[in-house]
């Protein structure tokens, strides 16, 4: 057995020097051009079926369990501008240029109860040829990314949207250098006092959170064609 075992390590050696040997006398490498990476042909590919899905419960409705009535506040998306805020009196400046001061107001806009499914049942991604004219007028040559859709698989929008828009404002907290974030805002409708036709959400079971609009998107869409991806190298558009 041991015989067998030095007989099948030797020539082991022995393909591994052949290898070596032939690499150090093979001819220089050179890198292929766009051309030629053109002229190769290949047929894999992958279809991907995707569902992306935000707050949601598997029936598409907005989950309680996931954004309590108590703590709303969570299920946001916040955006806050550059310079967008509503006191400026702290700022200082710098040769001229306004340096924003940590205690400024800063304004956000505001989307809450941001909720919704997409579902994508087939997205092919494959590779492609792209070609098109370079800046001195040739034709050149790029391998692509390509993604297709097909008609016949619509993709599914369900409940897709937030429950209210709003502009909310960072507020000043006595005896400190920094403010109470005004995407945090838990303010709603009084269901008694205030004058909303729909001051009670039935998605949350409490009364809504203030804002001017609101959507809700339901529906199929479906595309045709695809969306080719590749470098921007030498066309006019770079």
């Amino acid at each position: 057995m041991n015989k067998i075992k030095d007989i099948l390590t030797a020539s082991l050696i022995g393909v591994m020097l052949l290898g070596v040997n032939t690499l150090s006398h093979s001819d220089q490498l050179t890198p292929l051009s766009d051309t030629d990476l053109a002229q190769v042909n290949g047929q894999a590919g992958v279809d991907l079926n995707l569902k992306l899905s935000l707050n949601h419960t598997v029936d598409y409705k907005f989950d309680s369990s996931v954004c309590s009535s108590s703590q709303l506040e969570y299920c946001r998306l916040a955006i806050a501008l550059n310079n967008r805020y509503d006191d400026g009196s702290n700022d200082t400046y710098n040769n001229g240029v306004r340096v924003p001061s940590a205690t400024g107001k800063n304004q956000w806009l505001v989307f809450k109860g941001i909720q919704g499914t997409v579902l994508i049942d087939k997205l092919a991604l494959d590779g492609a040829d792209v070609t098109f004219k370079s800046k001195s007028g040739t034709d050149s040559y790029r391998g692509a990314l390509n993604f297709s859709f097909d008609p016949n698989l619509p993709i599914k929008i369900r409940n897709f949207g937030f429950q209210s828009l709003s502009i909310e404002t960072d507020t000043a907290v006595a005896s400190s250098t920094s403010n109470q974030e005004g995407f945090l805002s838990n303010t709603k409708y009084n269901q008694t006092t205030d004058n909303a036709f729909d001051k009670y959400n039935p998605d949350t079971g409490v009364a809504r959170e203030k804002g001017f609009l609101g959507v809700s998107m339901n529906g199929n869409l479906s595309l045709g064609g695809n969306i080719k991806v590749f470098s921007c190298i030498d066309h006019s558009r770079c």
